[in-house]
């Protein structure tokens, strides 16, 4: 088990609040114990953790995802201590890759341009129109924060590039597909990531989440029969598509893919994704750290880490029986949690799931040529049989 890339937690805290936030709203308090932002001390660990696993793995290439809390917290004077540390201790032979996550509320023009200096590269948070954004992006007083993200993603429209705005938003279902789609368009956003908002069984089942699936199916056709060029590529759409297609798209959502990353909290402590904490309060706490660990030291010590990396196997008897199992690859990891099963259960937006996968493959066998169909052994899908079938395994 190796990792290709991590998400480096650089600062612990955040300046928004927003409503559904896995980290600061769904139990998890374990970000109070953590150092508000990483020290330079644990960067070096780290970095000589990244120096040997890179060798030890005869990785030629690595990435770095500044991440938080709000990673722009830390102040443009740490990472220009970072990329030092990174010249004097990561070989020549490893090129480092690194990108940002954030809400973008702290950029201005000067900012911008000293992070590209750095070659970061930044995505930004945004939710699916102002009123969405306003609603669930907030500040700590309850204030939107929309007028912010969007004068922030101006900047680096500015200094990186007109087809350089990556967007994530987390679905949100009370907002029609069409007026968030044009809403992305009108940023000439180069991509969006949609994302499902993070749910488990504790306090949710099937019928109480928010019906992504014909959300998608909507969204779906939009872009899909969107004409224009300059169109913006959307995940997860694309990822279905390539794996419909039989092309690897794999990622911790969907496909057989292993999941490979890994998370530095500020303290050096080394995890798996942070997104699992929506399973309990301190659930991918671990007794590892950069300080004096490797980054495998986790996959040896950890079952949780291991289960993450190999999230797409190992599934429930519904998915094991389940014709779209390859596709699906049985969602994310943290939606199939149950305290009385653990992860021996289908993703929680399971029929969510298999509405926008039958609906896309549908679309897709319109256009394409009866011999491409027998090479791909693909086949119209009918969303009721499929559940039905399910329902065999105590779906």
């Amino acid at each position: 088990m190796r990792t290709t890339h991590l998400v480096v937690k650089v600062a612990s805290r955040c300046n928004l609040n927003c409503t559904y936030c896995y980290m600061y709203n769904m139990g998890d308090d374990s970000y109070k114990s953590q150092p508000k932002v990483m020290s330079q001390k644990t960067v070096k660990s780290m970095l000589l953790r990244i120096k040997n696993h890179c060798i030890e793995n005869n990785l030629l290439d690595f990435l770095i995802i500044f991440h938080g809390g709000e990673p722009l917290l830390a102040g443009i004077s740490f990472y220009r201590n970072f990329m030092k540390l990174v010249e004097e201790i990561i070989p020549k032979t490893i090129e480092i890759s690194y990108t940002m996550q954030s809400n973008g509320v702290l950029l201005d023009k000067k900012l911008c341009e000293d992070l590209n200096d750095l070659e970061i590269g930044i995505g930004i948070s945004l939710d699916s129109t102002p009123n969405s954004n306003n609603k669930n992006r907030i500040y700590h007083n309850g204030k939107g924060s929309y007028t912010e993200i969007i004068k922030g993603s101006g900047f680096i429209k500015e200094v990186y590039g007109q087809q350089c705005i990556d967007f994530l938003c987390v679905i949100d279902t009370n907002e029609k597909p069409e007026d968030v789609y044009n809403h992305f368009k009108k940023l000439e956003a180069n991509s969006i990531h949609f994302l499902f908002q993070d749910f488990t069984y504790i306090r949710s089942n099937q019928s109480t989440i928010p019906r992504i699936g014909s959300w998608l199916v909507e969204m779906f056709d939009l872009w899909y029969s969107d004409e224009d060029l300059k169109k913006p590529e959307i995940r997860p759409l694309t990822d279905l598509i390539g794996l419909i297609l039989g092309v690897d798209k794999n990622s911790e959502n969907f496909g057989k893919g292993i999941n490979d990353t890994l998370v530095i909290e500020t303290d050096g402590s080394i995890e798996t994704v942070d997104t699992l904490r929506i399973c309990g309060n301190g659930f991918t706490k671990t007794k590892f750290n950069v300080a004096k660990d490797e980054l495998n030291a986790i996959y040896q010590g950890s079952e949780l880490a291991r289960q993450y990396y190999n999230g797409h196997d190992n599934l429930c008897e519904v998915c094991k029986n389940c014709s779209l199992e390859p596709i699906c690859g049985g969602g994310y990891l943290g939606h199939r949690y149950s305290p009385k099963n653990q992860f021996d259960n289908p993703s929680i937006y399971c029929r969510e799931i298999v509405e926008i996968i039958c609906h896309i493959q549908n679309q897709l066998l319109k256009e394409l040529s009866n011999e491409v169909i027998k090479d791909l052994k693909v086949e119209a899908l009918n969303y009721n049989n499929i559940l039905n079938e399910l329902e065999k395994y105590a779906f």
